[in-house]
C-alpha cells in the first residue's frame, strides 16, 4: 500500500489522511505512546524494525511514522498532567516536534509566552499538539527550552517544505505570529531531557522515559533509510531479472542478469544493508535488556551505540547509491521508486543527528580516553 501511493505522497508533500487512517488502525502510531494512554511502550529495536519495513515502501511514510512515534516518546518526559491533555479524551493524536529553538519566548507569571516560526516539522499536518522551542535562561544562563502547544494554536506554512528528498514526509514550518501563552507545566529543559531530570523521568512505570533522546533519537531517523535502500534494492533485483540492455547494434542485446557487474552490485548493496542491520540489533537489543532491567549504561555505551547509528547511515547512503549508479537513464524516470529511494536516503542522511564524520569522530575521543563531544 506505502509503495503503491509513495509517488502520489510524495506530489502532495505529506503523508494523507488515508494513509494517517491505517497507520492508525494499524496501531503503528502507538510504538513510542505510553501504556497508560494505550500505547505499546516498544524499545529500539521495534523502532528498528517497524521503521525498516515502513521505509521499504516508502521513505517519507516510514520518516513520518517515526518521527511522529519519537514525538510521543517524547511527550513522556513532560508531567503526567500533560499526558492527560494530549492523549487522556483522544488517545489517538499525534504530535510533531521542532526542536531548534528558532523562535522567541518570554517568562510571564505562570508560564511563557512564544512566537515565532519553526521549521522541519515532520508529519505536522497530521499531528494535534507540537513541541517547540526557544532559548530561555535559567540560574542565569542560556538554555533550550521546549514548549508542548497544540497545532491548532499555529499556522503550518503550506509553501514551506519545497525539497528534492523526503518531500512526502511534510515537515514543514510551524508560525505563531501573536504572542501564545504555554503554562509552565508545558514547559521542559533540553538540558533535564539529556540529563533524565525531567518531569516524566520522576513518574512511576514511566517506561518510555526510560530511553535516552541523545542516545537513541538517531534510531529513529536511520530505521527507515535502511528500510529505503532495501526497498531500492528490492526493485534493483525484480527489474535486472526480466530487464534487457539494449545497444545500437543489432543482436547485441543481453539480458541484465547475466551482467557479473549487476550481480556485483546487488551483493555489495546487500551486505551493506543487512551488515547495518545486523550490527544495530546486536548492540540495541543488549541494550534495551539492560535499560529495562534498570541498570546504568555507560558512556562507552552510548557512544558505542551512536556509533553503530552512524555506521548504518553511510551503509545505507552507499548501497542506494551503488543501486543507482548500476541502473540505466530510464531509471530517473520520477515513476520510476528507485530514484525516489535515493533522494529520500541522500535527504536523510543529512539530518544534524545523522553526522557521519562527527559520530565517528566522538567514538575515537572516548577510545582515545578524551570526553567525546556530540549528543550521546
Amino acid at each position: 500500500m506505502l509503495a503503491a501511493s509513495a509517488r502520489k505522497t510524495e506530489d502532495e508533500g505529506r503523508v494523507g489522511q488515508e494513509t494517517t487512517r491505517l497507520i492508525k488502525e494499524a496501531g503503528l502510531h502507538r510504538l513510542c505512546q505510553p501504556r497508560r494512554f494505550g500505547g505499546f511502550e516498544t524499545g529500539p529495536t521495534t523502532w528498528l524494525e517497524v521503521g525498516f519495513e515502513l521505509g521499504r515502501g516508502c521513505g517519507s511514510t516510514g520518516w513520518a511514522v517515526l518521527v511522529g512515534n519519537s514525538c510521543s516518546w517524547f511527550a513522556s518526559y513532560w508531567p503526567l498532567e500533560v499526558q492527560e491533555e494530549i492523549w487522556g479524551n483522544s488517545p489517538d493524536n499525534l504530535v510533531c516536534l521542532s526542536g531548534i529553538p528558532t523562535g522567541k519566548a518570554r517568562e510571564v507569571d505562570g508560564g511563557y509566552e512564544i512566537w515565532g516560526s519553526w521549521g522541519y516539522s515532520s508529519n505536522s499536518d497530521n499531528s494535534d499538539w507540537a513541541v517547540v522551542s526557544a532559548v530561555t535562561k535559567f540560574d542565569g544562563a542560556p538554555v533550550t527550552t521546549w514548549f508542548m502547544v497544540e497545532v491548532k494554536d499555529l499556522e503550518i506554512d503550506q509553501d514551506s517544505w519545497q525539497v528534492a528528498g523526503l518531500a512526502g514526509s511534510g515537515s514543514k514550518t510551524l508560525i505563531r505570529k501573536e504572542p501564545l501563552f504555554v503554562p509552565h507545566r508545558r514547559v521542559v529543559r533540553l538540558d533535564d531531557i539529556t540529563l533524565e531530570a525531567a518531569p516524566g523521568h520522576q513518574i512511576p512505570g514511566n517506561e518510555m522515559a526510560r530511553w535516552n533522546f541523545s542516545t537513541l533519537g538517531g534510531v529513529i531517523l536511520v530505521a527507515p533509510l535502511l528500510g529505503a535502500a532495501q526497498g531500492a534494492l528490492d526493485w534493483f533485483v525484480d527489474t535486472m531479472r526480466t530487464k534487457v540492455k539494449t545497444s545500437l547494434k543489432a543482436g547485441s542485446s543481453a539480458p541484465a542478469a547475466a551482467n557479473p557487474f549487476i550481480q556485483a552490485r546487488i551483493g555489495d548493496a546487500a551486505a551493506r544493508i543487512d551488515a547495518a542491520m545486523a550490527l544495530l540489533l546486536t548492540d540495541l537489543e543488549g541494550h534495551e535488556t539492560r535499560v529495562r532491567a534498570g541498570e546504568d549504561v555507560s558512556v562507552e555505551e552510548r557512544v558505542r551505540l551512536r556509533r553503530d547509528i552512524g555506521f548504518a547511515t553511510r551503509q545505507a547512503l552507499d548501497a542506494v547509491t551503488i543501486l543507482v549508479e548500476g541502473a540505466s537513464a530510464s531509471a530517473t524516470s520520477l515513476n520510476v521508486p528507485l530514484q525516489r529511494f535515493w533522494r529520500d536516503v541522500v535527504a536523510g542522511s543529512r539530518h544534524v543527528t545523522l553526522d557521519v564524520d562527527g559520530i565517528y569522530a566522538m567514538f575515537g575521543q572516548e577510545q582515545l580516553g578524551l570526553e567525546p563531544i556530540g549528543p550521546h
